[in-house]
């Protein structure tokens, strides 16, 4: 059967939509209003973010692998921006007044939808599973290793979202209720190819921050962390899956109930697209207010600053982190470097809290003057006249909890 043959036999929930009833005419609205939104946000910090990454190979001189958490969030808002640009095609339905099967905008809307939903739940779950690694044992794959699952995690998505139209034509992405996606003779494809996965990694997400969390709750019963850092990590285990959940669970869950057979009204499906649109700029807001120290550093982050700036709505009290472990401050001599080495020796309790942006932070500089000795019969001699100042040296040393100094003078005559 041809493919235009295909599209002509399609059941009535699959065909073309032409003019749109009221409901969606009204719902498809707040779908690409909120898709827009998701767009913009996440467009604008994915591509702050490559001029970042640019500046920072060209001019920074740095030999160190890029931060793994920070490449994890420029993938997740690049899967983000598929997500948007699938709910925010739904302006051409409403330009319309039609959602046609037959056009290419239904296929690439389908296609995206296939795509950035997949991609947003794999990222974020890659996201769950670094910090585990990252908290818990402290470890982080190899630079090879790391861009290997990379490029595995996009391979994956990709080809799930490829399967359905290689096999089965243009007649895979039709209309799907409200918008275009699967074909709803298509069940299992919906299933296996873009829902079971898209739950595996919503309970795997829950199921990783609840675990992080515990641990923490252990360790603090251990006396090995404070009370104040659990209570503020607690809002941390649970923004995250549950943004992540809040956005994806409704309109997953309506797929699934009507996989079984029962009808789900156009209204629900613009609220639960609604609710999946935003997904893009709730994620360009939680992480980066609570990674902020990573995605807007001035100095590119070294590996051990993906925990160390884990904070909630901004930094340190203006003291970033970054700076007191970064790696890559070459404009300070080698004496200062080993002077901030000592401040930066801590116990693991110390780096945990400092995770969660309650560790005590403590800067120590020191500052030596000199005076160079002057031979007799210069100007340096004293008003007495019979006085040389040969040498005078004074240094300070202070932190941020106690100023103490100490000063010695010696004259020769």
């Amino acid at each position: 059967m041809s493919t235009l043959n295909s599209l002509d036999t399609l059941d009535i929930e699959s065909s073309s939509l032409s003019p749109l009833p009221d409901v969606l005419s009204h719902g498809l609205v707040a779908v690409s209003t909120f898709g827009l939104l998701s767009f913009f946000c996440s467009t604008s910090l994915f591509f702050y973010m490559t001029w970042r990454l640019i500046t920072w190979h060209r001019y920074s001189g740095s030999e160190q692998p890029t931060n793994q958490f920070l490449l994890l969030i420029y993938n997740l808002l690049f899967a983000d921006i598929q997500q948007a640009c699938a709910f925010l095609l739904n302006i051409g339905a409403l330009r319309n007044n039609a959602i046609l099967v037959d056009q290419p905008l239904c296929f690439a809307q389908g296609w995206f939808v296939s795509t950035g939903d997949l991609a947003s739940s794999v990222f974020i779950s890659a996201i769950a599973v670094h910090t585990l690694f990252g908290v818990v044992r402290n470890y982080r794959l190899p630079t090879w290793a790391f861009y290997c699952a990379i490029g595995l995690c996009w391979f994956f998505i990709y080809l799930m979202a490829a399967i359905g139209p290689i096999l089965h034509g243009k007649d895979f992405y039709v209309r799907a209720a409200a918008w275009c996606w699967i074909n709803n003779r298509y069940s299992s494809e919906r299933l296996w190819f873009h829902y079971f996965w898209i739950f595996v990694g919503m309970f795997s997400t829950i199921i990783i921050y609840s675990f992080i969390y515990l641990w923490l709750r252990r360790k603090q019963r251990q006396g090995l962390i404070s009370k104040t850092a659990i209570r503020n990590a607690t809002p941390l285990m649970i923004l995250y899956p549950l943004i992540y959940t809040v956005c994806t669970a409704p309109l997953a869950s309506l797929r699934i109930y009507a996989l079984a057979g029962h009808s789900v009204s156009l209204g629900y499906f613009c609220m639960a697209g609604t609710m999946i649109a935003c997904n893009g700029w709730l994620d360009v807001l939680l992480y980066a207010s609570t990674r902020a120290d990573i995605v807007f550093a001035d100095l590119p982050p070294g590996e051990g600053t993906g925990l160390d700036t884990f904070n909630f709505m901004g930094r340190h009290m203006g003291v970033s982190p970054t700076v007191s472990h970064s790696s890559n401050r070459s404009n300070v001599d080698s004496r200062n470097d080993s002077r901030m080495a000592l401040g930066r020796r801590s116990q693991d309790t110390e780096s945990l809290e400092h995770l969660y942006g309650m560790g005590q932070i403590g800067v120590k500089g020191e500052v030596t003057v000199s005076v160079a000795s002057l031979e007799d019969g210069s100007a340096g001699r004293s008003p007495m006249g019979n006085e040389t100042t040969a040498s005078a040296h004074a240094s300070a040393t202070w932190d941020l909890r106690s100023v103490k100094s100490a000063t010695s003078m010696h004259a020769i005559g």
